[in-house]
């Protein structure tokens, strides 16, 4: 094993967040803090992958403000699942039922979101992109370890999902997976097994589109014949950051909320809020407060609402593709100015 790095920085979920990332690495560029190494989960995956692929903090604001990736936002597919008959049913259902992931939950047909299994259909711009010996790179998601044919059937204890970690070989080098196990009471009886596993011959593109395959929201990827679930596995990977640097930067994160808790207990039977409280007890040396999200880019952030009329969930997107520009700059602000008050605390 190689020596360590001295700054990690975590880019945990949130699937609208990745301006807001993109202004976070730049904030810490400016106060001659850059990461050397980047670690992802979900939506914080497609934040590396554009640090990765492009050379400076303009280009990669500018390309989060192209057609290419106002297209692909603004033209989301949601699924049947977005009527509340289905996704609010089966909610209600799984805040009532408290027991730790009793079945096996079928991830493979029950979710929100239409996404291609190939990114590169709607990023041709990223097709390229490989993990960067410049910017060391790790993204976290997860091995479906059941059948589509076993869904629906009780679990009986058995593990049903094992954390992946993707990355390059030189970093791969660096990670002794016996080292970074999370022992605590709440993994104990989860569906996740005990041991993560790194994998190093995928690319970045498909190691993104494995993170963002969040449960009930993305279908899982497929890949070398098998299914692969995101990285709400491990949203925050602070043992896997404190293994490979000194200094650990993560982001504070909001609170699950009732029907976000139940959702992750039913899928990997455990509490998401008891994760956050780990993260706290393990002590980032630094955390960017991102808890003022909603208020503060309130009717500039993707908004999920209910459609009354038609009694289902829908999603609001800017008009047009100058007001999209305006917001993702905006998101990118509120990044940068988080991180400087946050650094400087």
């Amino acid at each position: 094993m190689n020596g360590k790095f001295e700054k990690a920085l975590i880019f945990s979920g949130g699937g609208t967040r990745m301006m807001i990332y993109l202004g976070m690495y730049a904030a810490l560029e400016e106060l001659d803090m850059k990461p050397d190494v980047l670690i992802a989960t979900c939506g914080g995956a497609f934040a590396t992958a554009v640090i990765n692929a492009f050379p400076d903090h303009l280009s990669r604001k500018n390309y989060l403000k192209s057609e290419e990736y106002f297209r692909f936002v603004t033209n989301t597919v949601l699924t049947q699942h977005k009527k509340l008959s289905k996704i609010g049913l089966f909610t209600l259902k799984k805040i009532l039922d408290t027991r730790n992931a009793p079945y096996i939950e079928d991830v493979f047909n029950r979710y929100l979101v239409e996404m291609h299994q190939d990114l590169s259909t709607n990023f041709p711009t990223l097709k390229n992109i490989s993990f960067s010996k410049e910017i060391p790179t790790l993204i976290i998601g997860s091995e479906i370890l059941f059948t589509p044919e076993e869904t629906g059937q009780p679990r009986n204890n058995r593990k049903l999902y094992q954390k992946i970690i993707f990355t390059d070989t030189e970093t791969a080098d660096k990670i002794i997976p016996e080292q970074i196990i999370i022992n605590s009471s709440n993994f104990k009886n989860s569906t996740i097994t005990e041991l993560p596993l790194v994998k190093t011959d995928v690319s970045l593109l498909e190691s993104v589109r494995i993170s963002v395959s969040d449960m009930f929201y993305v279908a899982p990827a497929f890949l070398q014949g098998k299914y692969f679930a995101g990285g709400a596995v491990d949203l925050i990977p602070v043992e896997l950051a404190r293994h490979l640097a000194n200094i650990v930067i993560t982001e504070k994160k909001q609170s699950y909320t009732l029907a976000e808790e139940a959702l992750v207990r039913s899928v990997f039977g455990l509490s998401g809020n008891k994760r956050l409280s780990e993260v706290q007890s393990m002590h980032p040396d630094f955390q960017i407060d991102t808890l003022t999200i909603k208020e503060s880019l309130k009717g500039h952030y993707l908004k999920k609402n209910i459609n009354w009329s038609k009694f289902e969930i829908g999603f609001s997107f800017p008009q047009t593709h100058q007001q999209f520009k305006e917001d993702m700059e905006k998101q990118w602000q509120y990044g940068f100015d988080q991180t400087m008050k946050s650094m400087r605390r």
